[in-house]
C-alpha cells in the first residue's frame, strides 16, 4: 500500500500463520482456544473463560449501572 499500512485481510491472515505456530503459555497459564474466534490464546490457569480478550470485549453483555 502507497502509506505503508497493510490491509487487514493480510494482517488476519499473518495473525492466524503465527497463532498456527506451536507455542507454550508463560508459566502459570493455560493454552485455551477460543470458542468465538478458534484463535489460541493464554490464560490464568484459575479463568473458566472460554472467549479470547478480544472475543471478551466485542460480545461483553452491557455494563449495569
Amino acid at each position: 500500500m502507497a502509506n505503508g499500512l497493510k490491509p487487514a485481510w493480510e494482517l488476519e491472515q499473518e495473525a492466524r500463520a503465527i497463532n498456527a505456530t506451536d507455542w507454550e503459555p508463560p508459566p502459570g497459564m493455560v493454552k485455551r482456544q477460543c470458542d468465538w474466534c478458534r484463535y489460541f490464546f493464554a490464560a490464568p490457569a484459575t479463568s473458566h473463560e472460554p472467549r479470547c480478550p478480544d472475543c471478551r470485549t466485542l460480545t461483553a453483555p452491557p455494563r449495569v449501572k
